[in-house]
């Protein structure tokens, strides 16, 4: 029996999905379960130690269903079970007599706009996925089980003095609100992301005062992890009604380390954040606690050992949530 996981990203893209990509296969490889990993030919994906194939096709927002089903179905055996990391790509290999189960990051869900195949695409899959309960509870009461990321305590880095945010800089992540925190406490901020709100957030920094520095987009493994006082993902909603925020891997990776993290009430923001800041001010953070309960939190929720738990419900036929 192996493992498909088709995805629209891998690295060396820089972006949730990708991460979350790379970290579900990994997490199956180490468990001894054969996995192979089907991604689009424009990306050429960085060695790894199970195999990763190049999907042909073009046109990918509109015909992702259809380039998945020509690249995938070919490699399926009796046996298989498909994972899909977005709906799309599932819409032409339910139905096919192998077990599809899809994963929800966010946007997918969180759009007000609803793609027409969307009803037909969930309510044909075996198991549904998403990354926290808040995305859980848009799926129209159908069952799910809540993915946890396969994430596992590292040894704490040492605290220091900046504010760290880790997104892209587009209207929904907010991070002129990280600005702002960054203000109010006397902190320096280090911005990690590319998008087009890069000039206009250097000209906020620079109006309030804030001692800020931009990285652009950085592997994960160049993050400036080690020398942040707290990690921080104030995305908010919208006018248009987007932007609420699935859960924030970056968040799981900084509690990873021991570092705390601040989110807004966005979303699944709060399942993944250690202190949620009130929508109004004033407000005072609290003293976080030691690196080791933050990591001892961050498993009660996530590890390599739940996800795979969670995993092996597909084609077992057996759900736990509603």
């Amino acid at each position: 029996m192996t493992w498909h996981i088709v995805s629209p990203e891998f690295p060396p893209f820089i972006g949730g999905i990708s991460t979350w990509t790379d970290a579900i296969a990994t997490c199956l490889h180490q468990a001894g379960e054969p996995v192979v990993v089907h991604i689009p030919a424009r990306i050429v994906p960085l060695p790894r130690p199970f195999p990763v194939y190049r999907m042909a096709g073009r046109h990918w927002s509109r015909w992702a269903g259809l380039w998945a089903r020509l690249s995938v179905l070919p490699h399926l055996r009796p046996g298989d079970r498909i994972l899909s990391a977005t709906w799309q790509l599932a819409t032409e290999l339910v139905g096919r007599g192998f077990p599809v189960g899809i994963a929800f990051h966010g946007s997918d869900l969180t759009r007000p706009s609803r793609h027409p195949h969307l009803n037909r695409t969930l309510d044909a899959a075996d198991l549904l996925f998403p990354v926290s309960d808040y995305l859980g509870s848009l799926l129209g009461g159908r069952r799910y089980c809540r993915l946890p990321y396969p994430i596992q305590p590292e040894e704490p880095v040492l605290r220091g003095e900046f504010l760290l945010s880790v997104s892209r800089l587009v209207p929904q992540k907010a991070v002129h609100r990280v600005l702002e925190l960054g203000r109010r406490l006397g902190r320096p901020v280090v911005v990690v992301g590319a998008g087009p709100l890069r000039a206009d957030l250097e000209a906020c920094a620079k109006k309030m005062g804030v001692q800020a520095t931009f990285t652009g987009a950085l592997p994960a493994e160049k993050i400036p992890w080690a020398g942040s006082w707290a990690v921080a993902l104030l995305s908010e909603v919208l006018p248009d009604g987007t932007g609420a925020e699935g859960l924030g891997l970056v968040l799981l990776e900084a509690a990873a380390r021991g570092i705390p993290t601040l989110g807004s009430a966005t979303g699944g923001i709060p399942e993944a954040a250690w202190y949620t800041l009130p929508s109004s001010a004033p407000f005072t953070i609290p003293e976080p606690p030691p690196p080791q309960e933050l990591q001892r939190t961050l498993k009660e929720r996530h590890s390599q050992e739940a996800c795979l738990l969670e995993l092996k419900k597909l084609g077992a036929g057996s759900v736990d949530k509603v």
